[in-house]
């Protein structure tokens, strides 16, 4: 007879067990598989643009530098914004570039910032609208 209540006790916490784990699965689920029209959230645009390549001097004078890079542009109609703005960008990063040393462009931390330099000079450019620059991407890039 205490065999078999001890039984029983596991029987029903297993089936509780499986219940709740049922029913956590159902209503954590639900939530994630939803896409974000049916979350309220607005789905993210993104567009990628790329730039014909810049061949500069770097400062200094003795090196230059070629890059090809692609702008991922986030916001309804961001590819058209850059289009719009490009003489001002162009020039912008020309600018940007010319002021930059060989020992700044040659290293990983000098890449990387450049390219965050480059989405400030991008988003300053087309302003606080719905356009944003949220990456900039090197696609070519020889410094000599």
């Amino acid at each position: 007879m205490k065999g078999l209540k001890g039984k029983k006790l596991l029987f029903v916490l297993f089936g509780l067990l499986v219940i709740l784990g049922g029913a956590g699965w159902f209503l954590l689920g639900r939530s994630k598989g939803k896409n974000p029209e049916e979350k309220g959230e607005r789905p993210r645009v993104v567009d990628y643009v790329a730039l014909e390549p810049f061949v500069v001097n770097l400062k200094g004078g003795y090196n230059f530098m070629k890059v090809s890079i692609t702008l991922e542009v986030e916001g309804k109609g961001g590819a058209e914004a850059v289009q719009k703005e490009m003489p001002a960008i162009r020039n912008q990063i020309i600018f940007l570039l010319t002021e930059k040393t060989f020992e700044e462009v040659v290293t990983a931390e000098g890449k990387k910032a450049l390219q965050k330099e480059i989405a400030q000079k991008v988003n300053s450019i087309l302003g606080e609208g719905k356009v944003k620059v949220t990456g900039v991407y090197f696609t070519e890039l020889i410094v000599q």
